[in-house]
């Protein structure tokens, strides 16, 4: 058994050290790589699943959010963005108070209040086996790099060790490009690059009638649909506006004329 895991963890190291400088040389090489170039370049170089980049201010009432990158599907997204984050105030707490990697499996031990949110997801097919990189940020702002494997868990641990070092680097010199280019862009809120801008009927539907002062209730009622698919259709919206509430997702709607008056 010795014998085995010693092979194991030799091709791991082999593997990982070959994809590590050949990924280097592309992040040095460039003042800037592009987060989906980045994103295909670690996955198909280290087997990820899927990965997420966000970058945040830190405020009394939640996250004000500059970046948002991921590659999971669309909805857990959404649902992650429609909560309160109360749900993984722990996990977050520890990326804001350490500069230590946080693995899943190890804080899904430790914050037993985690559970609940973590077993939703994996009732999404989402295997809970990854790492959260946290990243160089100012104060008051959240930085991080999550990686999302889909080997067992048993497998996990040994993997993270081989290359994590070399997660945590590639992370930090992508993170590096983009906050230099900070000065060129507005800040962003993007999911995977394909979304329209445009809001759709619905959103506009569901964001003039939150104008007229209708609680997320009464729209349910008012358009036939659920009050579940009425939170789904403002977190689209608020995401699209660039905003954080929905406050200012309608004024930010009434001041482009996108939505009508009730």
């Amino acid at each position: 058994m010795h014998a085995e895991t010693h092979e194991i963890k030799r091709v791991f190291s082999m593997t990982d050290q070959r994809a590590y400088f050949d990924l280097l040389d592309v992040m040095e090489s460039e003042q800037r790589v592009g987060y989906k170039r980045f994103f295909s370049l670690m996955r198909k170089s280290f087997d990820i699943a899927n990965m997420l980049y966000l970058d945040a201010d830190l405020t009394p009432s939640g996250m004000k959010i500059h970046r948002l990158h991921c590659t999971a599907p669309e909805q857990i997204i959404n649902d992650w963005l429609s909560r309160d984050f109360s749900h993984i105030a722990p996990v977050l707490n520890a990326l804001t108070n350490s500069v230590r990697p946080v693995d899943w499996l190890t804080a899904r031990k430790l914050n037993p209040q985690v559970e609940p949110h973590l077993s939703a997801v994996e009732r999404r097919g989402v295997n809970i086996v990854g790492v959260t990189l946290p990243l160089v940020t100012p104060m008051r702002r959240l930085a991080f790099l999550a990686i999302q494997s889909a080997m067992p868990a048993a497998d996990w641990p040994l993997y993270c060790r081989s290359h994590l070092r070399d997660f945590q680097h590639l992370a930090n010199l992508f993170h590096a490009g983009e906050i230099e280019n900070d000065a060129h862009h507005s800040p962003i809120i993007e999911l995977s690059g394909d979304l329209p801008a445009a809001l759709t009927n619905r959103e506009t539907e569901v964001l003039g009638w939150a104008a007229a002062g209708k609680s997320y209730w009464e729209i349910a009622r008012i358009l036939g649909i659920s009050e579940r698919t009425v939170r789904f259709f403002m977190t689209n919206a608020r995401r699209k506006l660039n905003v954080v509430s929905n406050a200012q997702a309608v004024a930010q709607a009434v001041r482009q004329d996108l939505i009508p008056t009730f």
